[in-house]
């Protein structure tokens, strides 16, 4: 029984290990433009840090931030003055968005597939704001969470381009683990 007791103690805090994994986040985005058409494009993290906490296979903890100045979405003269203007992303300014979640709670699993609901700070132009982000855990490699943000809570888009650009963003990021 003594021993018994030994191999359960053993295998309990096997499970419970905290592993951090280092991450690659792209975020895929749709904003409505002119209230007819809709724009897709993206950011990279492109070495920005990014990390993810485990325990035993449940994520415990969140944060990663992507490269403001990655922003695309294959129209070069769209994509330059959305990272260079003030009223946009002001790159130069603020080279980061970064999100740091606050609380994840599982919400359950369907084959490989683990689902939570995670509560967290975005920080973007040196604002930062919370906001809940559904993430599915595909495999041991990926995660992907899907959200909605109002550009205009972190001014984003002020002036005459908030005539002409949806304040919704639809937003998928991909997270690679590594």
């Amino acid at each position: 029984m003594k021993y018994f007791l030994v191999m359960m103690l053993a295998a309990n805090a096997l499970v419970a290990q905290t592993q951090t994994v280092p991450a690659g986040i792209e975020i895929e985005f749709t904003v409505r433009e002119f209230g007819l058409s809709e724009v897709e494009g993206g950011f990279l993290s492109d070495g920005m840090p990014a990390e993810a906490k485990f325990e035993g296979d449940l994520l415990v903890a969140f944060e990663g931030c992507v490269a403001a100045n990655s922003f695309s979405t294959g129209v070069a003269a769209r994509d330059r003055n959305v990272v260079k203007k003030e009223e946009f992303l002001d790159a130069e300014n603020y080279s980061t968005i970064c999100f740091t979640a606050n609380k994840i709670e599982f919400v359950g699993k369907i084959e490989s597939k683990t689902t939570y609901d995670m509560r967290g700070d975005l920080t973007l132009r040196g604002e930062t704001h919370p906001i809940e982000v559904r993430v599915v855990q595909l495999d041991v490699k990926s995660l992907e969470a899907s959200f909605s943000i109002d550009r205009t809570q972190w001014s984003v888009g002020t002036g005459p381009a908030a005539l002409f650009v949806s304040d919704n963003v639809d937003l998928v990021a991909k997270i690679n683990l590594n």
